[in-house]
């Protein structure tokens, strides 16, 4: 068996027809690990059906592909009641339509406890993954026990659902919400509300995730048009932003495992969905200064940091001490920012934007 783990699915099927023993021998392994594609011939679903069915009890891990849309309701009627050994998923397909309650059916279905669970988004969505409250609660009984969690889509996870999970999963190794630029409503935590909670998670590799609701007076450039504080910047004095800020520092200078920090989220600005002005309408402008007088300095502890995603924020930290403070203390790092402008914006006007304007002309619906 110690050559078993080596074989691929391929050679295990293969040793599979050498003999009675053999059979006996690698068929556990061979069902250990599943890939599934899914599309809508009928045929080879109910074929997928009967193999799940049949294997059940020894199926560890699964990856399920495919481009067919509500793609978990379409797929929880072909699975068994129950996977006693299922510890591993990653979907690879449209999660547009995916929805909270079929989520939490297909957490549910797992007798072991949960160690890993990817949600990737095959396609560019234009809504995104329904994880919410049945699906949050579903997962938080397997809190101690998850090392990965990847919503890598778009996403309106609450806040405090967030909050809860680094609360309660002490194993926890990546935690990552790529989220939407155009959501406000959630997938990113509350630094208000993150201060005041206790996180388990001292292991955690991997955190992407944004962090708003800080005030930046500081900010006080002309934004869309119009000053900073019409909607874009939330208010508070400069004290109150730095006691928050560093507060916000100290929580994630207790992280020392990290390899990877991301709290800023970039903008696809080569999609046929970016307008001119989305970059500076839709920047983060509630986060973290990443200044040394905001209180950078408390993250020194972070020394094994290889990746620091701040793109689409408002930071500055183009200065010589910054910069020198990341060479120091952040030498393997390497750091991604990005400007609110971009050859786009600065491009001739389109003809479409003759018509529909510029998102900055509808500012004051949002106030």
């Amino acid at each position: 068996m110690m050559v078993a783990r080596y074989l691929t699915q391929h050679d295990l099927t293969v040793c599979l027809r050498v003999c009675r023993a053999w059979k006996e021998l690698y068929h556990p392994r061979l069902w250990e690990h599943i890939d599934i594609y899914w599309d809508k011939n009928e045929t080879r679903r109910r074929a997928i059906s009967r193999a799940l069915k049949t294997n059940s009890h020894l199926i560890h891990s699964l990856k399920f592909r495919s481009e067919v849309y509500c793609v978990l309701e379409d797929f929880l009627p072909f699975c068994p009641p129950k996977f006693q050994q299922l510890t591993s998923a990653e979907f690879d397909c449209s999660l547009e339509f995916v929805l909270d309650q079929d989520i939490a059916q297909f957490i549910d279905m797992s007798s072991a406890k949960w160690q890993r669970l990817v949600f990737r988004e095959s396609i560019r969505p234009k809504l995104g993954i329904e994880f919410s409250r049945k699906s949050f609660e579903a997962l938080l009984k397997h809190a101690d026990t998850l090392e990965i969690f990847r919503l890598e889509t778009r996403n309106s996870v609450e806040n405090t659902y967030i909050d809860r999970l680094l609360c309660t999963a002490s194993r926890l190794k990546e935690l990552y919400l790529s989220g939407n630029y155009e959501t406000t409503l959630g997938g990113w935590l509350d630094a208000r509300k993150i201060v005041k909670s206790e996180w388990v998670c001292q292991d955690l590799e991997v955190f992407h995730c944004r962090i708003g609701n800080i005030p930046r007076p500081e900010i006080t450039r002309t934004i869309c048009r119009k000053p900073a504080v019409k909607r874009h910047v939330k208010r508070g004095t400069m004290e109150e932003s730095i006691d928050l800020q560093r507060q916000v520092y100290a929580k994630l200078a207790r992280l020392t495992k990290l390899r990877e920090l991301r709290l800023g989220l970039p903008m696809d600005t080569k999609s046929k969905d970016y307008f001119r002005g989305n970059k500076e309408y839709w920047r983060q402008y509630d986060c973290l200064a990443m200044t040394l007088e905001s209180g950078l300095d408390i993250l020194k502890s972070l020394g094994s940091l290889r990746t620091v995603g701040l793109e689409d924020m408002e930071i500055y930290i183009d200065n010589d001490k910054e910069q020198t403070w990341f060479a120091e203390n952040w030498p393997h790092a390497t750091i991604g920012q990005s400007d609110y402008t971009t050859d786009a914006d600065n491009a001739p006007v389109h003809p479409d934007e003759l018509v529909y304007g510029s998102l900055s002309d509808f500012e004051d619906l949002f106030d």
